[in-house]
């Protein structure tokens, strides 16, 4: 690792060289996150991308779905730029999950509880209710966009609606005989990469019942994870395009690593809202 890890560093350099870091989680999806506010994003950006499979193994390195880098804002409003980085080294345009713990970070760091921050996908307005050892922290994601859907003949002609949240989804609600989380597992890696997806997707697995979703995703860049905020919304914003959920109230999405509350607003130009925790764990340096 060369030395422009120094960049991360809002005090001057790490004893002996390294990359100081914030471990946080929302939910199990987990990061590590970047204080970059006093350099150069996009350089320290370039540099850890080609690391961060090693940074985010599980085994051999510190363990995380991927890097949360943390900038100046963009705009005379913005507190921060959010930039992420994939366990695979991929650049995705948003993570709700990340943004999250992003937001928990600043508001304590001199941010206030109520933080705008930019992102690859655009700003996104961030309300913090913060805990002893966690918060719950009210995002506007911003307007789904939809595309029109497509079946999938490696997913055995099974039909997906296509969503974006700044960041593409993939989503197929199954049958109440069915196992989202298997469904996943066996078809999430090939529809990844399927080319009726010409940028990659994430893929989504959900079962509706009773007004709740029950959501295995396969995220773009990462595999299977605990939880995915990007994926929540987009999921809601599918059933609720096609009347299997209503709009207006908040729809509680259970995930592998807990629950998020999503809601899909009447309007259709306004932002869905997603509320849900996020913890910082600890402080550690990766060595240079």
């Amino acid at each position: 690792m060369t030395s422009t890890v120094a960049l991360a560093w809002s005090g001057g350099d790490p004893p002996g060289g390294g990359l100081r870091f914030v471990k946080a989680e929302g939910l199990g999806n987990d990061f590590l996150v970047i204080d970059a506010r006093h350099g150069d994003l996009q350089a320290l950006a370039a540099t850890l991308q080609p690391d961060a499979p090693r940074l985010c193994d599980r085994r051999f390195g510190v363990g995380a779905d991927g890097l949360l880098l943390v900038g100046a804002g963009i705009g005379a409003t913005s507190d921060a730029t959010m930039l992420v980085i994939n366990a695979d080294g991929s650049r995705p345009q948003m993570c709700g999950n990340g943004l999250r713990c992003v937001a928990l970070w600043l508001s304590r760091n001199g941010a206030s509880t109520s933080v705008l921050v930019d992102t690859d996908a655009g700003p996104r307005h961030c309300h913090v209710v913060d805990r002893v050892s966690s918060a719950d922290v009210d995002v506007d994601m911003g307007a789904p966009q939809y595309d029109s859907s497509v079946v999938a003949d490696r997913a055995h002609g099974r039909s997906f609606a296509r969503v974006s949240m700044g960041n593409p989804h993939a989503i197929a609600f199954v049958e109440a005989g069915e196992d989202p989380e298997e469904l996943a597992r066996r078809f999430g890696p090939g529809l990844e990469r399927d080319p009726i997806f010409p940028e990659g997707t994430n893929v989504e697995f959900a079962r509706v019942e009773d007004g709740k979703v029950t959501l295995w995703v396969w995220e773009r860049g990462c595999g299977i994870t605990a939880a995915c905020g990007t994926g929540a919304c987009a999921t809601v914003a599918a059933a609720v395009a096609q009347h299997l959920l209503r709009p207006g109230a908040p729809i509680e999405v259970a995930l592998p690593g807990g629950s998020l509350w999503i809601t899909v607003p009447r309007q259709a130009d306004a932002g869905v809202r997603m509320s849900g925790p996020a913890r910082l764990v600890y402080s550690g340096v990766w060595p240079a």
